[in-house]
């Protein structure tokens, strides 16, 4: 499946450098969608699920806050069922989606520890409640994983050729914060006359684990009925995937 090009911006390129190689979590989302009709993914990004799951059939929509990331999924799928409309996580109920309420709603990765702590997860939260079908699923992906200290990272970087540029990124540092850490990349292109260009990307994660979670669910008219382990790869740290279903209990 092809999810980037030559013709590409390149906020879309390093997105498919640094998140489009992990596929640990697709066989899951697969199951979770299982028989739905509507599946909206959230934090869409270029498509690594959202076209992933409409491949197999189902109408996929994705929302994501980055024009650029929005515009390249549309014109790359052509004519899958899958298209993505440009709006904050945060602002479900007020975006326009094409209906109302879905069957599955999925955030996968690592957009829960990016929205910038608690008020902002539970502004997402409270909009899945209020676009979910009564008897929908709705399914988060987060890490547990935590450094004991801010250190040095020495891993293999990612690496993609597109056309006759060789991208690649790794993460060089994590720096620790009390309620978040910050995961340092180095950015490096190499073009066909051998130029050479490197920079910094830094992005912020905020903390927290499945029973955290659990009661931001509540606390948004959602309950938690199970947690699927996504196991670590030889690249990839491993995730917790917590499923939830509305709270019978709240209107």
């Amino acid at each position: 499946m092809i999810l980037s090009d030559e013709n590409s911006p390149e906020v879309a390129i390093w997105q498919l450098v640094e998140s489009c190689g992990y596929s640990a979590d697709l066989p899951v989302w697969t199951e979770l969608a299982e028989g739905s009709r509507s599946v909206l993914d959230l934090g869409c990004g270029i498509g690594r699920v959202t076209r992933h799951l409409a491949a197999e059939g189902r109408e996929v929509l994705g929302v994501d806050i980055d024009p650029l990331l929005v515009d390249e999924l549309n014109r790359i799928s052509g004519p899958e069922p899958v298209s993505a409309i440009t709006g904050s996580v945060t602002g479900l109920s007020g975006l326009n989606l094409g209906r109302d309420r879905f069957e599955t709603i999925i955030a996968p990765q690592q957009l829960l520890h990016i929205l910038g702590g608690r008020p902002a997860r539970l502004d997402l939260l409270t909009g899945v409640k209020d676009r979910l079908e009564p008897e929908g699923i709705a399914a988060f992906a987060i890490s547990e994983w935590v450094p004991d200290v801010s250190r040095p990272v020495d891993v293999l970087p990612d690496v993609r050729e597109i056309e006759d540029r060789v991208y690649a990124s790794r993460p060089v540092a994590v720096e620790e914060q009390p309620e978040s850490l910050t995961v340092v990349r180095l950015r490096q292109i190499v073009g066909p006359d051998g130029s050479f260009e490197e920079s910094e990307d830094r992005i912020t994660l905020y903390r927290m684990d499945r029973h955290s979670l659990a009661a931001e669910l509540e606390e948004a008219g959602l309950v938690a009925t199970r947690s699927i382990e996504v196991p670590e790869t030889d690249r990839h740290i491993g995730s917790v995937i917590v499923v939830a279903r509305h709270d019978a209990g709240v209107p």
